[in-house]
């Protein structure tokens, strides 16, 4: 029964989570500012862990309803034996009119679309990538700079994107190598090669592949928009180690905003170094103290989320192992 109360307790976090979390991740993000790194990490988290929820919660409903028989025998004899053997609760069930299989599959099968659409989105990149490859093999020309061997464009002003090393990795206007002093063009290559790699464009697919399509829900709007902003702030913190901040600081200042636009050379899936306001963060950071709390109440949730859903698929996984089969 204990298992019953935490489900509902968790339930109801994780919907409170899905419309109150966007205050809750902005309210972090002092803290989250710190560690880019694993603040990417954890908000990737949390709409992997959301949907863990409503996965353990269909399993846990598979326990408690009881509906019409659909699968034939001896597998619905099978697949009841093992639902009876997995049920914490005993054998109180609730009747319905719902094929209790309904609560088995659907996890199963909400996921598998997810895992097409991100084959086929990963098909749709993979051809972009290959175009704009195509494109910089005419355009652009192999350069040592700064002891890095980049891609040099002419005709573009001040531009500084990187693609997936396969594609391209870094590249760079020839404008832009004349406008930057030197330790600003070690600092613009070191935040360019920082994305290529910790592999930023990688979790940029997964955003796009399962984030992305359920941004109606505000928390993982919130997190589609957010995890671009920490990669950029984790390229940062490797330039300002190895270049220091004022040259960081001073190349950003001289790049300016950079607007996203459909005719970029890099296309839709490169990371571009301009992006929303960062020199303010690098030469003042805000303090921390103000993102403790929303950091813990953040922790929190993903552990309970973690604890619900290993306990259900622990118990699941148990009869499996004891001998749930046909024979």
């Amino acid at each position: 029964m204990s298992l019953l109360i935490g489900g509902a307790c968790v339930a109801a976090l994780a919907f409170v989570l899905a419309w109150a979390g966007p205050a809750l991740v902005r309210s972090a993000a002092p803290v989250l500012m710190r560690v880019p790194r694993v603040a990417v990490f954890a908000l990737l988290s949390l709409p992997m862990l959301s949907w863990a929820v409503v996965t353990a919660l269909s399993l846990m409903a598979a326990w408690l309803l009881k509906g019409p028989d659909v699968l034939p025998m001896p597998i619905g004899d099978v697949c009841q034996r093992c639902l009876i053997a997995a049920n914490p609760f005993g054998g109180a069930q609730i009747d319905t009119l719902i094929p209790v299989v309904l609560f088995l599959l659907l996890p199963l099968v909400v996921t598998f679309g997810f895992l097409i659409r991100g084959g086929l989105l990963a098909r749709r990149r993979h051809r972009e990538n290959a175009e704009t490859a195509r494109l910089l093999g005419h355009d652009a020309a192999d350069v040592e700079v700064a002891g890095r061997t980049v891609k040099i464009v002419s005709g573009h002003r001040h531009l500084a994107f990187s693609l997936p090393r396969r594609y391209g990795g870094v590249v760079l206007s020839e404008n832009l190598c004349s406008a930057l002093e030197a330790g600003e063009l070690t600092a613009v290559l070191e935040h360019e090669r920082a994305h290529v790699d910790q592999g930023h464009h990688a979790i940029m697919a997964l955003v796009e592949a399962f984030v992305r399509p359920l941004r109606f829900i505000p928390l993982f709007a919130e997190v589609a928009a957010s995890v671009p902003l920490y990669l950029e702030i984790a390229a940062d913190d490797r330039a300002r180690k190895v270049a220091g901040t004022p040259a960081l600081a001073g190349a950003l200042l001289k790049i300016g905003p950079q607007v996203r636009e459909g005719g970029h050379l890099g296309g839709s899936y490169a990371l571009n170094i301009a992006g929303p306001d960062r020199v303010r963060q690098l030469v003042a950071p805000v303090r921390m103290s103000p993102g403790l709390l929303p950091t813990a109440a953040l922790s929190s949730a993903l552990t309970a989320f973690c604890v619900l859903f290993s306990s259900v698929i622990a118990t699941y996984v148990g009869v499996l192992l004891t001998g749930c089969t046909l024979s």
